[in-house]
């Protein structure tokens, strides 16, 4: 077989941030199962399956750890070091695959091994690799992360994925470019669904399914829907492919999925409730949700945490809002649909963690803090859970200056890329350790202000002298604002949004030096 191992590389992956394989957030999703997280400040990570190599080179500029990587793909690698060289983190970036990964005699033993989405696409053989790889490398204590595409939740729409490999390997599309390839498999499937086909018609969901297909990125469907291997898992599966690493499975990276109150309604939460072993409840929730992707967190020999223990470990850490608190919304969107959050609770936490310039704040001091010294602890921490699950919150730790000088480094790459590519969406915080998503625009806002561009006029003219070098203009509502005048408008309104909300809180993430920048606050309150 060729060196792809059937895996489609004839257009390169997303450039994707997954704030879920953040240490960080790995820790806190272990302490909200009563598990030690027993991860170091520093820890020594692995990435199998990289793909553009953003996520785990914005972890690794954002930590003091050492970062490995294992992509057989030369061109993502060589993408990814670029990142890799421009913020000189502890990374090591390798173009194997995981066959040759796992024969290296020079690896270590890794406090994380992460694999985002790679376990569905890669062939039995290569499963076994990898399990092999966690068994022998994983630490005791240690944390596999694993995302994977599902069952139930992908049964009706997988032999849509069947119509389009075929295509694939026997309609034209060997004979096509591949993103002709791509469009021409998508419009096969329409065609078929447009000829009578009892399948879509039976199947509403499949019909539903095919129609979003048209709206994605090309990119993601040929590494989605394109490679020789596409596995699909039960939970229980999972479960079962990992006993030989002696992987003990905690729960769930996106914190709203171990919620019951965010996913199930009254019925089902009281049916799992009477589920007693944690394999079978697991697998009934997957079922009740009809989930089709799964964040799961393995540790190798869990630890619970007697309850005392586990109260000072939630009262010890540190939080900070990634949002600005004016697009925070009122409702959660969750499994269950949208959950309106009360305001007599919610409100006042997000008002607090807004105070003072959106300073990272910790636990402890959010419990004694006078405007919230009448909600118990539980509801803090509930509520800190919640914030952090939507993305509008994180834990946030006290950077060393080598973290701040990479962080400032990447960024410095990144903001440069925003002049040639739309491709990356976030930027990096030493205070969060990982990704914060910012629009284009943003990141021009933050280029103008690193260059001494001050007020919403001389940020608008820089994005509109930009726009115009390039021959572009906006697109609101998915239409090109074609005017001048309307273009100006808008990026006022948002500069004028960037300077009354938006750069104080990119300051306490430390994406933009404060003009007071200093010693930690966060250490003064401890």
């Amino acid at each position: 077989m060729a060196w792809s191992y059937g895996y489609f590389t004839d257009l390169n992956y997303t450039h994707g941030y997954y704030p879920e394989m953040n240490p960080a957030m790995l820790r806190l999703a272990c302490l909200c199962n009563a598990v030690e997280p027993q991860l170091p400040d520093a820890p020594s990570y692995l990435e199998l399956g990289f793909g553009q190599g953003v996520t785990i080179n914005m972890l690794a500029a954002a930590s003091s750890g050492s970062y490995w990587g294992a992509d057989f793909n030369p061109a993502q690698t060589v993408e990814a070091r670029k990142l890799a060289d421009a913020s000189h983190a502890d990374i090591r970036l390798l173009d194997d695959s995981f066959e040759e990964f796992a024969s290296r005699k020079d690896l270590p033993d890794f406090d994380v091994i992460a694999l985002h989405g790679i376990w569905s696409w890669v062939s039995e053989k290569n499963r076994k690799v990898v399990t092999d790889i966690i068994r022998r490398k994983l630490r005791p204590g240690g944390i596999a992360y694993i995302s994977y595409n599902c069952l139930p939740g992908w049964a009706p729409v997988i032999p849509i994925r069947q119509l389009l490999s075929l295509y694939q390997d026997y309609g034209g599309g060997k004979m096509s470019r591949p993103i002709e390839m791509i469009e021409g498999a998508v419009q096969f499937a329409e065609e078929i669904a447009k000829a009578g086909s009892f399948y879509f018609r039976d199947n509403p969901f499949a019909r539903h399914h095919l129609d979003q297909l048209t709206k994605q990125r090309r990119n993601y469907l040929a590494h989605e829907y394109m490679n020789a291997d596409w596995h699909l898992d039960h939970f229980s599966d999972m479960v079962r492919s990992l006993d030989d690493a002696k992987l003990t499975y905690v729960g769930s990276a996106r914190l709203l999925d171990g919620l019951d109150a965010f996913q199930l309604n009254e019925d089902g939460i009281k049916f799992v409730s009477q589920i007693g072993h944690p394999i079978m409840r697991e697998t009934v929730r997957d079922y009740l949700v009809n989930r089709r992707f799964r964040t799961d967190i393995f540790v190798k020999g869990p630890q619970m945490l007697p309850s005392r223990e586990h109260r000072d470990a939630w009262h010890a850490l540190n939080f900070v809002l990634t949002t600005p608190s004016i697009d925070i919304p009122k409702k959660i969107l969750c499994g269950r649909g949208e959950v309106e959050l009360p305001p007599d609770k919610y409100d006042l936490i997000l008002e607090v963690l807004s105070d003072d310039d959106y300073r990272p704040k910790r636990v402890k001091e959010l419990l004694k803090h006078d405007k919230l010294r009448k909600l118990k602890p539980q509801d803090v921490v509930d509520y800190l859970t919640i914030l952090t699950g939507a993305g509008f919150a994180a834990p946030a730790q006290i950077p060393s200056e080598k973290v701040k000088e990479q962080c400032r480094a990447l960024n410095r790459h990144i903001l440069q890329r925003a002049l040639v590519s739309m491709d990356l969406h976030h930027m990096v915080s030493p205070v969060t350790g990982g990704g914060i998503g910012l629009s284009h625009m943003t990141q021009l806002f933050v280029l103008a202000s690193s260059e001494g561009k001050v007020g919403a006029a001389a940020l608008t003219n820089y994005v509109w002298d930009f726009l115009e070098s390039i021959g572009e203009r906006l697109v609101k509502d998915g239409k090109k604002v074609e005017s001048k005048d309307e273009n100006l408008k808008e990026i006022r309104s948002a500069a004028n949004k960037f300077l009354k909300f938006g750069r104080s809180l990119l300051e306490a993430l430390q994406i933009i030096e404060s003009p007071s920048a200093g010693d930690s606050s966060m250490a003064a309150a401890e």
